[in-house]
């Protein structure tokens, strides 16, 4: 029996000391704990062991009706200013949790996911770097002939539009004698039908080029109609690879990734954002990737994803100030809030949008009217469609949250004034409204799908 408890408990035990209880009714399982009483005295304790890369998210909620019910960990008293309260306990030691009741009348549910402390992981792939590449010389007219008098203004000061793209430039006329080959004009076939992106999962599923071959069951065929087809597409690129040397371009141009890699990392946001993001949702990723690329056109990303994966695919954001001196480059990857925005927002729509998902239908359809009046603003940057339109407002919600939840309350409002004066998200106040009574309130009653349901349906136009 004992093993039994303790294999259910998974690294917890449970035990009871000095308790003297009338009508004890509770539920117990790997990771939470409730139970109702009418008159509990005493101690009740959850013991863990250290893990020093966990952290337990420990969410609980006390109610009584008479008497007095506290929540503790290793001794020190834990308050709840709300209905239900959020603690984040580090597990580098052991860790204790007692409630203690004098005479209490009422019930109490804990919830303790423990979520492994991760780090934001920063490479390159080089099949997205070839996938890139054979975008751009396809297109290379369209990258590389830009007029010195074509400019636009970047933080009030203007930039030409050519010196942004001196990295792409300077990397394509590396391969410029292969712009009529016969691999390339089967590789453009498949850009013609779907955007290049939207290839980039399947070829991270692949071993490397030149090297890659296709399993029947790969879960990322959908932009071919049949096996051989996505096996074409994979001979051009093996084929293509090895007929421009691309390998001697990722050994040539290797000091560029290293320069990249230095950029990113001085000025990467931290990765405390994460566990505050998988406790909102109740999910757990193994990775978080940054996949920066030198071959990508300049300012471009797209979401990446797999299982246990969540990443990012982007190009510079800032100008490259200098793309040539090996020994003085300046690749444009040092632009924290570029950094910041691809790392919390982009990694976010990997929550939200899923949730966003499980709404009926039913329900975004009836409140599609509250598209009208954003219609314009919002298909001015990209979003034409209102599922799409509640994917960011979300998703938006998710950063000020997140924010708040760190403790840093200017970089929230901020977020929040930006997004409503700037960019017309005007349901964004209400949704952060009612997200944080829900963590307050109703964390332990509600999934962040059911909660999202309930607000698509009460939202108003103001």
């Amino acid at each position: 029996m004992l093993k039994k408890v303790l294999s259910l408990l998974s690294g917890s035990l449970l035990f009871t000391a000095c308790t003297v209880s009338k009508q004890w009714n509770s539920k117990q399982t790997q990771q939470s704990w409730e139970a109702t009483f009418q008159d509990f005295s005493g101690n009740e304790k959850l013991k863990f062991p250290p893990h020093k890369d966990h952290i337990l998210y420990l969410n609980a909620k006390l109610a009584t009706t008479s008497g007095s019910l506290q929540l503790f960990a290793n001794e020190k008293r834990l308050t709840h200013p709300n209905p239900v309260s959020h603690h984040k306990l580090d597990l580098k030691n052991k860790l204790l949790i007692k409630l203690a009741g004098n005479h209490a009348k009422g019930s109490f549910r804990l919830n303790y996911p423990q979520f492994t402390k991760k780090n934001i992981e920063v490479r390159y792939n080089s099949n997205i770097e070839l996938l890139a590449l054979s975008y751009v010389l396809a297109n290379y007219d369209d990258f590389t002939g830009f007029s010195d008098d074509q400019s636009f203004e970047i933080n009030g000061q203007p930039v030409k539009v050519k010196a942004l793209y001196a990295l792409t430039t300077k990397i394509a006329n590396t391969f410029k004698s292969f712009l009529k080959s016969e691999n390339l004009k089967v590789i453009k076939t498949y850009f013609d039908k779907d955007f290049y992106a939207h290839y980039a999962n399947f070829v991270m599923s692949l071993p490397d080029f030149p090297n890659a071959t296709v399993e029947k069951d790969n879960r990322f065929m959908k932009s071919f109609s049949s096996l051989s087809d996505a096996q074409r597409f994979t001979a051009a690129f093996n084929s293509f690879f090895l007929e421009i040397n691309f390998q001697k371009f990722l050994v040539d141009f290797k000091p560029y990734y290293e320069t990249v890699q230095k950029e990113i990392k001085l000025n990467m946001p931290a990765s405390n954002f994460i566990v505050e993001m998988e406790n909102l949702f109740g999910k757990e990723v193994e990775h978080y990737v940054l996949y920066p690329s030198l071959t990508m056109p300049f300012s471009s990303g797209f979401a990446v994803g797999s299982q246990n994966t969540i990443g990012n695919i982007f190009a510079s954001t800032n100008q490259p100030k200098e793309v040539d001196d090996i020994k003085q480059l300046k690749l444009g990857f040092d632009n924290s809030l570029s950094l910041r925005t691809i790392a919390v927002h982009e990694f976010g729509h990997a929550f939200v949008n899923p949730a966003i998902d499980l709404v009926d239908e039913k329900i975004i359809s009836a409140s599609a009217p509250l598209f009208e009046p954003i219609k314009k603003q919002m298909s001015e940057q990209g979003y034409n469609q209102w599922k799409i339109c509640l994917y960011e407002h979300f998703n938006r919600a998710n950063e000020v949250m997140i924010a708040r939840l760190l403790g840093d309350k200017l970089k929230a409002d901020e977020i929040l004034k930006d997004n409503v004066d700037k960019r017309f998200y005007r349901y964004l106040p209400q949704i952060v409204d009612q997200l944080e009574f829900w963590y307050n309130n109703e964390f332990l009653d509600k999934s962040y799908a059911q909660k999202a349901a309930e607000i698509i349906t009460e939202l108003k136009s103001k």
